[in-house]
């Protein structure tokens, strides 16, 4: 395995696989599985085609995130991948929205997920079956869905075509520190249900404005259109001293105006890159944070507006 700041650059410059042991296939069967799906997840799934790909989220009647989700247009079903961490819940939830439409939710207990990212990510998968364009972290990247007997060896097959491109196999410090770089938020640690799709970036990821009514759009609209955000997910980089997840960040006269949410240390410089969240007067490029163990510059915000 190669060094972690080698498996970011990877990630980043060329291709980085590893398995997405952590994602489930929620398989939707019935003639209405479009048009409902439609009206429960924030990104538009209206006018999909097979080998499709789109990523969204899954949002409560207040608003804010139950989960991040990919929906893939196998052409004859849709299918949703969901976090295993919050399948259960969120399972139950869309269940219930089930009134009189022709739908049906199953667990595709068969099917697993690699991922490869990276600028040549589509030349790895080249030639493989069930590829779909999905970027974890910039523009580039592929989910290929597999057996769950053939996992490991189509993992390996996956990880000698990146090899070829220049890439590598990649763990997760690998991925974390290629998101901190790009500042893409994750969801449990920088955003879930205490966050609204703008504070963490997601809506130029993940929100259609264009679309049909879904469960909390209301919300959404209503805080894009004349609300206002308290506080907003920001990227970080260390002055000096280092930081860690749960780090209160404060102002320059000590008053507490936000918290690191995900982290990662440069091997080369031993420079921390952070996430998170601070208050909106503070959430801007060059604002200087502290934190109990260094101080910290504001880049810029996290995700996509």
């Amino acid at each position: 395995m190669k060094s972690t700041s080698e498996q970011a650059d990877a990630l980043l410059h060329t291709v980085g696989v590893r398995a997405r042991d952590d994602l489930r296939v929620l398989r939707l069967k019935g003639d209405d599985q479009r048009i409902w799906l439609n009206g429960q997840v924030t990104s538009d799934v209206r006018h999909t085609k097979a080998g499709d790909a789109v990523y969204g989220l899954a949002v409560n009647v207040k608003g804010r995130v139950l989960t991040d989700l990919w929906v893939l247009d196998e052409g004859a079903a849709l299918l949703v991948l969901l976090p295993e961490s919050t399948l259960q819940t969120v399972r139950e939830s869309l269940e219930r929205q089930i009134i009189m439409e022709d739908v049906e939710l199953a667990i595709d207990e068969h099917t697993r997920v690699l991922s490869a990212q990276g600028p040549r990510a589509a030349a790895a998968c080249a030639g493989l079956e069930h590829v779909y364009p999905c970027a974890e972290l910039v523009d580039a990247g592929c989910f290929v869905l597999v057996s769950a007997p053939d996992r490991d060896a189509q993992l390996a097959a996956l990880t000698a075509a990146a090899e070829r491109e220049q890439g590598c196999a990649v763990d997760e410090a690998g991925f974390t520190l290629a998101r901190m770089r790009v500042g893409r938020p994750s969801l449990g640690l920088d955003f879930g249900e205490r966050a609204y799709p703008q504070e963490a970036g997601l809506k130029g990821l993940a929100v259609s404005f264009n679309k049909g009514c879904y469960l909390g759009q209301e919300v959404v609209c209503t805080l894009e259109h004349r609300g206002k955000l308290s506080r907003r997910l920001v990227r970080l980089e260390s002055i000096d001293g280092s930081g860690s997840i749960g780090d209160e960040l404060a102002d320059s006269t000590g008053q507490t105006i936000g918290q690191i949410t995900s982290c990662a240390t440069e091997t080369a410089s031993g420079q921390t890159l952070a996430l998170g969240y601070a208050k909106m007067a503070h959430a801007l490029e060059g604002h200087e944070l502290r934190a109990p163990h260094g101080r910290f510059l504001v880049r810029g915000t996290a995700g996509k507006d």
